[in-house]
């Protein structure tokens, strides 16, 4: 009996050690000098991801942990690469790959976890902030947290299921996805052949694009309002929700907006000449 109870106070003990709580806001650094054009993917599945401009053409890149009940190593930062692709992920224990395809975010239902005897659960959540060359494409999605954008001059791609994305000062071709959330945008420049596609399901889309944006405008919301500073020919009351569209200057490139609970609002401000 007083072996039994000696180990059962072991694993009491164990167990209250592994799910002390913890913060690591240094829990992995890395950075490498890329050319222009290179294409950073960025891959979260519980955490938010935040972009800033570097100031030369290295790459930095840091992951931070915080967890209330789990351990240190239930998520690990892992960096592949291939040609032109970097790739910097948080992984957790069924997270699949750190690649082009087969990433799974914050996956605990794996059937190795199903069958496990000693299945446990984690909170942890992750946090990756780079610096990123201006002339370096970014593609950053997270499962649960906000996405923040600045400076980037040569695309973004931003995804999230549950929280805010916000892009400012960017240009080249745009995508800005929320599902629960809402999508900010702010362009200082934009060529006449960058696609601008932004979408939420559930929240609202406020972009701000310079005064002489063309293109073929589509914006529409299923409940709420949309209205923009550029001037568009109001269709008629779609058989669902409101929508604008119009064809502005001579540009074929789509510009894409649309929500379907919360609102639409495009304004505009004065050209930049910085890149002239």
């Amino acid at each position: 009996m007083r072996l039994h109870a000696a180990a059962f106070a072991a694993f009491t003990l164990g167990a209250i050690a592994c799910s002390r709580g913890g913060v690591e806001d240094r829990a992995f650094a890395w950075t490498e000098e890329l050319p222009a054009g290179a294409i950073v993917h960025l891959r979260n599945g519980t955490g938010e991801i935040n972009v800033r401009p570097a100031t030369g053409q290295n790459f930095v890149v840091n992951g931070s942990r915080r967890w209330r009940h789990g351990r240190e190593n239930d998520v690990k930062f892992v960096v592949t690469h291939t040609g032109n692709d970097y790739f910097v992920c948080a992984m957790w224990r069924n997270s699949g790959t750190c690649g082009a395809k087969g990433y799974r975010g914050k996956n605990t239902n794996g059937i190795l976890a199903m069958f496990s005897l000693f299945h446990r659960s984690t909170d942890m959540s992750a946090g990756l902030e780079a610096d990123v060359p201006a002339n370096v494409v970014v593609d950053a999605k997270t499962s649960n947290g906000s996405v923040s954008i600045d400076g980037v001059a040569a695309g973004v791609t931003a995804h999230t299921a549950n929280g805010d994305v916000v892009a400012t000062h960017v240009s080249g071709p745009l995508s800005l996805v929320s599902t629960n959330g809402n999508v900010r945008l702010s362009a200082d420049t934009i060529n006449a052949s960058d696609s601008i596609n932004l979408s939420t399901k559930n929240g609202s889309i406020r972009a701000q694009l310079p005064a002489n944006t063309e293109g073929k405008f589509d914006l529409s919301v299923v409940n709420g309002t949309v209205r923009s500073d550029i001037p568009l020919t109001q269709m008629a009351k779609a058989t669902f929700g409101r929508r604008l569209q119009g064809q502005v200057g001579s540009s074929t490139r789509v510009v894409r907006m649309h929500t379907m609970n919360g609102a639409v609002l495009v304004t505009t401000h004065p050209v930049s000449t910085e890149h002239e």
